[in-house]
């Protein structure tokens, strides 16, 4: 019998007021009330990040084949559950883009999702059962899960394990829980909701069984979010964030394709088909929603009982010049398996988002290609659209660096806030900006860096941990005072004086920092060392950081005079 329906239980947290209340709501219920609630609020942002994508997957199938008014389009030809049973002819293709924009404005001035989107999932409410039923929700069947494989049994992970809060296996008990060990497996079945989209997004490779058939040459997917960058951008609510991330037309034409989400597959064994022969995913739905495992939940879960799953491989997404994902940032590969092409490129744990400003807002060449949803926001403006204040995530997970497991070990969440700024047009402000966070790494990456290394090097110091160390508290130091900045600026401020304003703030930060250098020296750094024909001590060292700090950042008349 199946049990817990999405539609109707509620299982997705959201929040609901500035205060930070909490609540648990259905599938549907996120829908009729998106307008009311701030964000998501799960337990983790790599979570958020994963039911994003779920809901909008559900957003661009509903709208790729009705408008904002419910009403079907002209080209779409739908069977009896509203599912598109023929691509777009080619010559309509102008027109049905068009008609996306349409629907797309008409959604944002309307503040709210129409019952067209209620009425689908009905359609589809048997596919939607989290226990049970001939379609487990993100799960395969027991007869699927049955079928042949490499070992000798299923492998089957824990509810500890499935929890990325904790990540925890079988094997290696993790230090400092914030668990106690008797309850780590203990979910309730909305927990079990949640954390399932996400492991079916972030897995890791510890589990080692495959389907006995699999190609040989197909790599095993460790979960496709598992390796992004994550990019998405959010506004004032939650509906507001669902509609800027929901790019019904895609920038790239070649993935303006009919959208077909895994719940839309004929059967069960024909979605497993799909994975296990590692079909060319070519729209959002697909990929949004696409899997890492075959995955099998008990039908008789009862949540006073450990939670454990059945799983088993199944093949990765192409990550070579994959540009259907519109939610990564890219990195052009020029050695290895990946040379020449584009792959997504993870977030680093100890470097602020607005460091890779350049790589996420500027426009694409050869060699660097700015996120697809930067490119739609971009669009937006272009056909004058009206956005209110955009916020702009970056979220991954870190992993052990350990090739056989990927275990999880951390999550990434940043983000930067601006006003309506982004914009391709060539007086607008994106390459300014990047060219202030390009100066910020000179200056301090090399200029300051110098100096400390110079220190150093006096001080006799075999690690570069000093200098290192050096450059992070003067990041640390630089970043508030530089989202300040960021998010002050105006499409109508002059370009010229905020920029010299800003180069004034990071002048002072970073004359603080090396002065904080000076002002800890020992007598060893006064007398010096002998190097070549001169003499270096931080005197000479702090002069020629003086001189390097004056050439990138020149000081303005009124600073001469005083």
């Amino acid at each position: 019998m199946a049990e817990f329906n999405l539609l109707d239980e509620p299982w997705i947290n959201v929040m609901t007021d500035d205060k930070g209340t909490t609540k648990e709501v259905s599938l549907k219920e996120l829908f009729e009330h998106a307008h009311d609630y701030k964000s998501l609020a799960g337990e983790t942002p790599t979570q958020d990040f994963a039911i994003l994508r779920l809901l909008l997957a559900v957003l661009h199938t509903v709208f790729s084949r009705f408008d904002a008014n419910g009403e079907q389009y002209e080209w779409v030809e739908l069977d009896d559950n509203y599912k598109q049973t023929k691509s777009i002819n080619e010559d309509d293709g102008e027109e049905y883009q068009e008609a996306l924009l349409d629907t797309w404005r008409d959604l944002w001035e309307a503040k709210a999702f129409p019952e067209i989107i209620g009425a689908y999932l009905e359609k589809w409410r048997d596919r939607f059962y989290l226990f049970g039923g001939d379609y487990p929700f993100y799960q395969v069947t027991e007869d699927t899960l049955n079928l042949p494989v490499n070992k000798a049994k299923v492998n089957r992970i824990s509810g500890k394990t499935i929890k990325r809060t904790l990540s925890e296996s079988e094997n290696k008990t993790i230090l400092f829980s914030p668990e106690f060990d008797a309850l780590k497996s203990k979910l309730r079945k909305s927990e079990v909701s949640r954390w399932l989209v996400l492991y079916q997004g972030v897995t890791g490779t510890g589990d080692k069984v495959k389907f006995d058939n699999q190609h040989k040459d197909q790599k095993l997917s460790k979960g496709w979010l598992y390796d992004l960058g994550g990019v998405y951008v959010s506004g004032d609510d939650l509906f507001d964030t669902l509609l800027l991330n929901l790019a019904l037309i895609h920038p790239e034409e070649r993935y303006i394709q009919m959208q077909h989400p895994t719940w839309e597959e004929d059967s069960n064994e024909e979605m497993l088909h799909q994975f296990r022969e590692g079909k060319t995913l070519d729209n959002l739905a697909a990929l949004y929603t696409n899997w890492s495992r075959a995955i099998r939940i008990p039908d008789d879960f009862e949540e006073i009982n450990d939670f454990s799953v059945s799983i088993i491989k199944l093949p990765e997404i192409d990550h070579q010049n994959n540009f259907l994902e519109l939610m990564t940032e890219w990195r052009f590969n020029k050695t290895g398996d990946n040379k020449d092409t584009f792959t997504p490129k993870k977030h680093s744990l100890n470097e602020q988002f607005w460091r890779s400003f350049g790589i996420t807002f500027t426009p694409n060449n050869l060699s660097q290609r700015r996120p697809g949803i930067i490119e739609w926001i971009i669009y937006l403006k272009d056909k004058e659209v009206t956005l209110r204040h955009q916020k702009f995530n970056a979220v991954s997970m870190e992993d052990d660096g350990n090739a056989t497991s990927w275990n999880p070990v951390n999550e990434i969440f940043d983000n930067v806030s601006f006003g309506n700024i982004i914009s391709d047009a060539t007086d607008g402000w994106i390459n300014s900006i990047a060219g202030e966070v390009d100066k910020i790494k000179n200056v301090i990456d090399g200029v300051l860096w110098t100096f400390s290394n110079d220190i150093r090097v006096i001080r006799n110091l075999n690690s570069n941990e000093f200098a290192n160390r050096t450059k992070q508290e003067a990041y640390f130091q630089v970043d508030m005072p530089f989202r300040d900045w960021l998010s002050s600026i105006q499409p109508d401020d002059s370009k010229e004086e905020k920029i010299k304003e800003w180069r004034a703030i990071l002048r002072t930060i970073v004359k603080k920092e090396a002065q904080k250098l000076v002002d800890s020296a020992g007598n060893r750094d006064f007398i010096g060392i002998e190097d070549g024909a001169h003499v270096k001590n931080i005197f000479t060292a702090y002069n020629r950081f003086n001189w390097k700090l004056n050439e990138q950042l020149p000081k303005e008349e009124e600073e001469e005079r005083k």
